[in-house]
């Protein structure tokens, strides 16, 4: 019974019981890590899927029927999609070849990000078919940005007057969105 009493060895309550705490904080800092983990992870594709609605929005409301019967709707059109402030975003049409000799060249981001040389310019108006929500004096850095882009055929309905006789014809285009 002596040795009921004695006091050598016993260290608390919470000393008794601290080989067993340990591994539980450990546990316990491993479960919050990965749960903390798990949810940014969840977090950055979500944002990235509500960029991309955002993007697939823009580039609806511009696209609209396929079909642009003049500069004046597609300047309506565009100002409808500068109200989508979740992206930054340039588009524009660009022109598709119509005859055997022609070839598509392609499409170059950076003269697309960078200038707006590269859209249609209508050779009897002067207007340029083109849109965005960012200032065309910015730079933007490819490295830094994560670029989107998405592509859609459109009819451009093309009507003017020249020698007094009046030529109508519907045009094959490109809608390009770039949106980061």
């Amino acid at each position: 019974m002596a040795f009921l009493n004695s006091k050598k060895g016993f260290l608390g309550p919470i000393g008794d019981d601290l080989p067993s705490l340990i591994p539980l904080v450990f546990a316990l800092t491993i479960f919050f890590y990965v749960f903390t983990f798990t949810w940014t992870a969840f977090d950055e594709k979500n944002q990235s899927f509500d960029r991309e609605i955002a993007l697939l929005r823009v580039a609806s409301t511009l696209k609209s029927n396929s079909y642009v019967s003049n500069y004046s709707q597609f300047v309506e059109r565009c100002e409808e999609a500068k109200g989508f402030r979740m992206v930054n975003f340039k588009a524009g049409l660009l022109e598709l070849p119509v005859k055997l000799d022609e070839h598509f060249e392609g499409i170059d981001v950076e003269k697309i990000l960078s200038q707006a040389e590269v859209f249609f310019e209508d050779p009897f108006t002067g207007d340029i078919y083109k849109c965005g929500n960012v200032d065309g004096n910015d730079k933007i850095m490819l490295e830094s940005v994560e670029i989107r882009m998405r592509f859609f055929p459109i009819a451009l309905e093309r009507d003017y007057k020249k020698g007094g006789n009046r030529h109508f014809f519907v045009k094959p285009m490109l809608l390009v969105v770039v949106a980061w």
